[in-house]
């Protein structure tokens, strides 16, 4: 990058937040994805004017701007495939107020999911969405991804409970969207947009949000199989019982193996588990989870049991929010992809799933874990990226896992992890070509250079940019 370019972000930002060191620069050009690039320099703004200034200069010189949080990016999404700028938000994270009156929370997007909900329990309230990384995730990231989770099926994700935002354009001009009311429709609803875009069309500065008061209690129960079809049969009947759980999670065998040890739980041996939780009063909360226990009850699951207390909660849910950082023990390179089923179609999915390191000799392992209540799974793919042959395999086995199950089967690509790298080539077999011109037809509008996150799927697709930065 021209000197002059950095002595202006110098300037900008000072000199403690513009960096260009190699070591610091190799931390920035990975996530968990096997994908690897380079920024030329990485920026650390920490307010509103220094965003503007730096997205300004990138614009005038057409330099690629990568807005990135803590890096929790399963889908390649942050990585700098065209060099130039890493916009790193993590020191804007403020909490800047509750209005417990109107139960709104205002935020900078560097604020970690845990750290809001710790915030927010002194007063009685959460904000529901719950990614498995919600320890390291950042708020401005959850809403670059509508990110969802554990408690998806009961609460939604991100998007549902975001009420506006202020972000920057690639030019530098603020904008805020939506409204501090829970009910507006004088606009285009650029706060859902805006949520989901991956980077590509602005960048938070500031999030308003509402939120939920904490339930009473939760009751939940742990359910065992010796038999993958019947424990994708017992998510259906559970989903269709008249109950709405707050979760419903599915884990395969080798991922129960595997973040049980992780954990320091003793679960017997069995094909799947579902942990599934109810919320709310307590009577509420009991008299749902029988109706679910009495509904997989018929499914004969191998045993069941309900937590007793919340240590022994705590404990399956740290086995569950666990699993892929268990899983990453045990390969080289743990690549955990993101599709979405119709929920009757669970599974057959698992069915699909399980059978493909077979069509490779077995030169990978899958083990698969997700939120089965709403259709979301997490295929992961154990290998070694550095023996092609396994990384051959692992490329095949994407394509399958999106052709031949979710596609195939009725789903999306992905229900919360993003398109990012990983799953460019299969945006437009979702999307027909009219939806993709108009994906196009408002990347253009937003960021006529292509400057913010380019080389990403969404809204391109494999097609490539129609303009180089």
């Amino acid at each position: 990058m021209k000197s002059h370019i950095i002595k202006r972000l110098v300037e900008i930002v000072g000199v403690e937040n513009v960096n260009t060191d190699p070591a610091e620069i190799y931390c920035y050009s990975r996530d968990s994805t096997p994908f690897q690039y380079f920024a030329d320099v990485i920026i650390r703004p920490t307010n509103i004017a220094e965003v503007s200034k730096v997205l300004k200069l990138a614009n005038e010189n057409r330099i690629p701007v990568y807005p990135r949080g803590s890096g929790t990016s399963a889908a390649g999404s942050p990585l700098p495939v065209k060099g130039g700028m890493v916009v790193d938000l993590t020191r804007m994270n403020r909490i800047l107020g509750f209005d417990e009156e109107n139960l709104q929370v205002v935020m900078e997007p560097g604020v970690i999911c845990d750290d809001l909900n710790e915030f927010l329990k002194d007063y009685g309230y959460f904000f529901p969405p719950d990614p498995a990384s919600s320890s390291a995730a950042t708020l401005g990231g959850m809403v670059a991804n509508n990110s969802a989770g554990n408690r998806a099926i009961k609460y939604g994700k991100t998007k549902d409970w975001i009420l506006w935002l202020e972000a920057v354009l690639p030019g530098g001009e603020i904008i805020h969207t939506g409204s501090n009311t829970l009910k507006s429709v004088s606009s285009y609803d650029l706060t859902k947009l805006l949520c989901g875009s991956e980077g590509t069309l602005a960048v938070f500065t500031k999030i308003g949000m509402r939120v939920q008061p904490l339930p009473e209690a939760y009751k939940t129960a742990m359910f065992l199989f010796d038999d993958l079809d019947r424990a994708g049969k017992a998510i259906v009947k559970a989903r269709a019982s008249g109950v709405v759980p707050c979760a419903m999670e599915f884990l395969d065998r080798l991922t129960i193996n595997t973040s049980a040890d992780y954990a320091g739980l003793d679960i017997p041996d069995c094909e799947a588990m579902l942990l599934i939780e109810t919320d709310g009063t307590e009577s509420a909360a009991e008299k749902e989870l029988k109706i679910i226990i009495e509904t997989v009850e018929k499914m004969n699951p191998n045993q069941w049991k309900i937590a007793q207390d919340e240590e022994e909660r705590n404990s399956l849910w740290v086995a569950r929010k666990s699993a892929y950082a268990a899983l990453a023990r045990r390969s080289v390179t743990t690549t955990m992809e993101d599709l979405t089923v119709p929920i009757s179609k669970i599974p057959e999915a698992l069915k699909r799933i399980q059978k493909i390191p077979e069509r490779f000799d077995n030169l990978i392992r899958v083990a698969t874990f997700g939120h089965a209540g709403d259709g979301n799974l997490h295929p992961t793919f154990l290998y070694d990226e550095r023996v092609p042959e396994q990384r051959d395999a692992f490329f095949k086995a994407l394509k399958i896992i999106y052709d031949e199950v979710a596609l195939d089967l009725g789903g999306s690509i992905t229900g919360e992890h993003g398109v990012g790298l990983i799953r460019k080539d299969f945006v437009e077999k979702e999307h027909g070509p009219v939806e993709m011109s108009l994906m196009k037809g408002i990347k253009r509008v937003f960021d006529p250079h292509n400057i913010l996150n380019p080389g990403k799927g969404k809204p391109w697709g494999s097609t490539g940019e129609p303009e180089e930065v």
